[in-house]
């Protein structure tokens, strides 16, 4: 089957989105599959060539998802869909089975003519759901572009979501992102006893993350360390949050590690603190499947999967309290600190694995149309 990706983002930065669709370009290239990548994401063009998968470049311009670039958008347009239909049709003239589109500006200038060309088309949903979307005035138009097209949402949170502004259930499903369990495969460190437990978050440096609300819950547990990975436009304000309260001497903030699996096996937990809705919470499955403990809030989609004290621990978003009360339930309690782990990393290797997340996309693909 030949396949083609496209990504047209307003910014991009090597994060979750951008590791699961390497992955699974990765995934279905290895399963005989010919993949291809048309766009103008600049973390995805370098991560193609990388992996030697074919890419095109292609600068159509920003997506409506903001005041200015959805004004501008309506005399965009027009050129925007032309320079993306003469590069469709370039693919398409060797051959083209499905095209998966990540980012809203193909979905609402390219859905259609793909269809109607005979040619699968499938949306992949990796962003967050807010005003951008919710009151975007191009809402009705990608809803009714959205009957030509399968939504594939990266949880069933997000599933409802979509649900909710109007999609057509029949044409929504859910499939959970992967991890390919090698790619973490250090020896975790002998893990020495420490008066210090360490708490760790990998996310992006941005307001709806919570970061802040996780650094207002450690000022009053004292004998932590806390570890933030990340970058992004809060870094500032964050750093003055950590001044404030007089933390420097047991919290840091760091650009991206290149080995995460070293960092998560240096924790006794790991939180995403998230506020607002989330789509996935890629590094807490990390974490899992590297057998630690991890904290997240009702508004991460992979909560939907997980049970609340059995193989993590759920707390309600945009609560300080409840991030406190959670972590010191967790360090006090050792047995269900190991038991969340072990049940953690089960969880983790039964459900979020890159053959699994694979084979319901190939499931999808190869399914009749």
């Amino acid at each position: 089957m030949k396949i083609l990706f496209t990504r047209f983002p307003l910014e991009s930065a090597h994060g979750g989105a951008e590791t699961q669709t390497i992955s699974l370009m990765k995934g279905l290239k290895q399963r005989g599959h010919a993949v291809a990548f048309l766009g103008s994401c600049p973390t995805l063009l370098v991560l193609c060539q990388q992996h030697q998968i074919p890419c095109a470049s292609l600068d159509i311009g920003p997506p409506p998802v903001s005041k200015e670039t959805i004004i501008s958008f309506f005399w965009r347009k027009k050129r925007m869909q032309q320079k993306l239909v003469s590069a469709f049709r370039e693919f398409c003239a060797h051959g083209l089975d499905t095209v998966i589109m990540l980012s809203i500006s193909e979905k609402l200038l390219l859905t259609r003519s793909a269809a109607e060309a005979g040619i699968k088309v499938l949306w992949i949903e990796h962003d967050s759901i807010g005003p951008w979307l919710k009151h975007n005035p191009f809402l009705r138009k990608l809803r009714k572009q959205s009957q030509w097209a399968t939504t594939v949402c990266v949880s069933e949170l997000s599933r409802k979501l979509y649900l909710d502004l109007g999609w057509d259930p029949k044409k929504v499903m859910s499939i959970p992102n992967g991890i390919d369990p090698q790619r973490f495969s250090v020896e975790p460190p002998e893990k020495k006893p420490s008066d210090h437990p360490h708490i760790g978050c990998v996310a992006r440096l941005s307001e709806e993350k919570g970061i802040d609300l996780l650094i207002k819950a450690m000022k009053d547990l004292p004998n932590t360390t806390l570890s933030i990975v990340g970058v992004g436009e809060q870094r500032d304000s964050l750093e003055k949050y950590i001044s404030k309260y007089e933390m420097g001497f047991r919290t840091k903030i760091e650009s991206r590690k290149g080995n995460l699996g070293a960092f998560y096996h240096s924790l006794d937990i790991l939180v995403l603190p998230s506020k607002r809705h989330d789509p996935f919470g890629l590094v807490a499955a990390e974490a899992m499947m590297l057998g630690i403990p991890v904290i997240v809030t009702d508004v991460c989609g992979i909560a939907q999967q997980l049970t609340h004290g059995k193989d993590a621990m759920i707390v309600e978003a945009g609560s300080v309290e409840a991030l406190k009360e959670t972590i010191s339930e967790l360090l006090i309690d050792e047995n269900l600190r190991r038991s969340i782990a072990q049940a953690g990393q089960q969880k983790a290797l039964s459900d979020f694995t890159m053959d699994s997340m694979i084979d319901r996309y190939e499931e999808v693909l190869l399914r009749k149309k």
